[in-house]
């Protein structure tokens, strides 16, 4: 009957659920205590027209009435503020659970490294941020109603029997009836809702995905491939939704349809046994009423064990995002990071791969600190990869990274990130003003701080120029901006944090050359008090850099200068010869 009460996913959702309970245990309470008043309220509010009937209205006693009515009006405020008290925490309860679930589903995705994040769609995980965390919240908002409902359940059961056995005994044989049909559709419910849900999460990400990409699907007419990706995962809502509400379709009316037949079969067997003087006029009346309550807690509960597989489904998709454990973490034997070193680099025997695709290979060399190098290959070397493995964005398969002789396993993470800074060759600019997007990581760093990066960067011009100088805000992802400029605010945003270490993924790829002679210039000042790794292919960055690492087939083929690089090494020659050719085509 209850076959999903037994399953191993509602035990999960249930512990998740009992956890969400204690944290919000007074408010709960409350609303808990508030319900169970109503309860009784509504129990005795049947019983009060009893007695007005059979002492007051048969008797022909007026003071009867009088006193009894007065009852029935002060419970009836007293009904109603329960109601209230009820509805106010046990609503309190579930905003509060549903903002606590997205707070810590957006707190630990952050914690888990970019290994999950590749894989991961991020509409995925939007969706179970939104509407898995909305499904919580709507389970625990009914939570109170639907207990209160079942201690009436009880209690009207027992009152019935109290009133007339036999009636009693007809009508509490549609309890497990109904509970019967209840537990049966929320077994058969479970999978089709886990498949709904997996269905809303496919078209958040395809939705997430094509307008995040709106400028290339406008740009190369792919207006009506989009809408037809969308329209798929959006076909396939419907048809899972479709199953559930067939399922729904054949369960519900049952819901509605037994205590309809009870309630016949009470008016006339009780309406019989009224006339005939077994039972009283008031005991009918009342019977009649306590049976018009019972409708009312078996659609509750009905309806409650309806919305269980939905709730356990939402409750496992954000446990199962929340069981994945970061897979870089800090260590136990942290260390602080070498301030007083110069930030030498060294890698040792070095293998990292992704999934099957192996990257480095025992790679292995050492850059003084205080130098600025070029890392140098052909696309696909892990060039990129390279500078993800020093603040430990991926960790290495094996093999150790130390800066000034110091594992960076033993650094503590945000200490580790502080001091080795990145520019990425997509600048990513969120929408907040232009000095927000510099200060990113460094939020105290003052104004003056802030605009000396940017002129540095050679961004404090176009700056000053937007309506509200620094203020201005840049638009989602920087799209008001040029590419050039937002790579600019990127770079602005890796020198404002001063780090020791300071990684320059062809952060300048989109800048036009004479102002990348500028900028390279002015980062020549700066430079001098940091270990600079350039990752470009440009042939007057490299010359910028005091050496070259020349990474080929997962090792360093080469390292040293330039022009000694070109003149040995025939792969460094051909890499250039190439790029050349590629050139005279353009």
């Amino acid at each position: 009957m209850f076959d999903v009460f037994k399953t191993p996913e509602f035990k999960k959702a249930l512990r998740f659920y009992i956890e969400e309970v204690k944290n919000n245990r007074k408010h709960f309470l409350i609303s808990m205590f508030s319900a169970i008043i109503w309860c009784f309220l509504v129990i005795l509010h049947p019983y009060l027209i009893k007695r007005i009937v059979d002492d007051g209205i048969v008797a022909s006693n007026q003071q009867v009435i009088i006193v009894f009515l007065s009852f029935l009006i002060a419970i009836g405020y007293v009904r109603a503020a329960s109601i209230g008290v009820r509805r106010y925490f046990s609503m309190s309860v579930s905003f509060n659970v549903e903002a606590e679930i997205r707070n810590t589903i957006f707190g630990h995705m952050q914690r888990l490294a970019f290994k999950y994040h590749d894989k991961v769609p991020t509409g995925e995980l939007m969706a179970r941020a939104s509407s898995d965390a909305s499904q919580v919240r709507l389970a625990f908002a009914i939570a109170p109603l639907a207990t209160a409902n079942v201690f009436l359940l009880l209690l009207l059961s027992v009152t019935l029997i109290s009133i007339d056995f036999i009636l009693g005994l007809i009508v509490l044989l549609s309890i497990p009836l109904v509970l019967y049909i209840a537990g049966n559709f929320a077994s058969r419910a479970m999978e089709v809702s886990l498949k709904v849900k997996e269905a809303e999460a496919e078209m958040t990400t395809e939705v997430e995905e094509q307008l995040g990409g709106i400028r290339v699907v406008k740009a190369f007419g792919n207006e009506d491939e989009a809408s037809i990706k969308v329209e798929r995962s959006i076909e396939k809502i419907y048809e899972t939704s479709v199953n559930f509400l067939h399922l729904r379709t054949r369960f519900v009316p049952l819901f509605e349809l037994i205590p309809m037949i009870i309630t016949l079969v009470v008016l006339l067997l009780g309406g019989y046994l009224a006339i005939n003087e077994f039972i009283t006029l008031g005991d009918f009346i009342a019977f009649t009423q306590y049976v018009i309550l019972l409708i009312w807690p078996l659609r509750i509960t009905a309806w409650f064990l309806s919305e269980i597989p939905s709730s356990v489904s939402a409750g496992n998709r954000i446990l199962e995002l929340l069981d994945e454990q970061p897979s870089i973490i800090n260590n136990d034997d942290l260390v602080k990071f070498p301030t007083d070193g110069n930030g030498t680099i060294e890698f040792e025997n070095v293998d990292f791969s992704y999934g099957n695709d192996t990257i480095f290979n025992e790679l292995s060399f050492k850059v003084e600190g205080q130098k600025t190098i070029a890392i140098v290959g052909a696309t696909g070397s892990g060039k990129s990869t390279l500078s993800y493995l020093l603040p430990r964005l991926y960790d290495v398969k094996s093999g150790t990274i130390k800066i000034d002789n110091v594992d960076i396993k033993k650094i503590k993470l945000d200490d580790l990130r502080n001091n080795v800074s990145l520019a990425f060759e997509e600048s990513f600019l969120f929408s907040n003003s232009a000095k927000d997007n510099i200060a990113i990581g460094s939020i105290e760093a003052s104004q003056q701080e802030v605009e000396e990066a940017a002129i540095i960067a050679k961004a404090h011009e176009f700056i000053s120029q937007l309506p509200e100088t620094y203020e201005t805000k840049v638009g989602e992802r920087g799209y008001g901006l040029s590419g050039g400029q937002r790579q600019r605010i990127a770079l602005a945003r890796a020198i404002v944090r001063n780090p020791k270490i300071l990684i320059l993924d062809d952060a300048l790829s989109a800048v036009d050359a004479s102002t990348e002679e500028e900028i390279r210039n002015e980062l020549q000042k700066v430079m001098n008090k940091m270990t600079t790794l350039i990752i470009t292919n440009r042939v007057p960055t490299i010359e910028l850099c005091d050496e070259v690492l020349f990474i080929e087939d997962g090792k360093i083929r080469a390292q040293g200068k330039h022009e000694d690089i070109l003149t040995e090494v025939k792969s460094y020659r051909n890499l250039f010869l190439e790029q050349e050719k590629a050139s005279k085509l353009n």
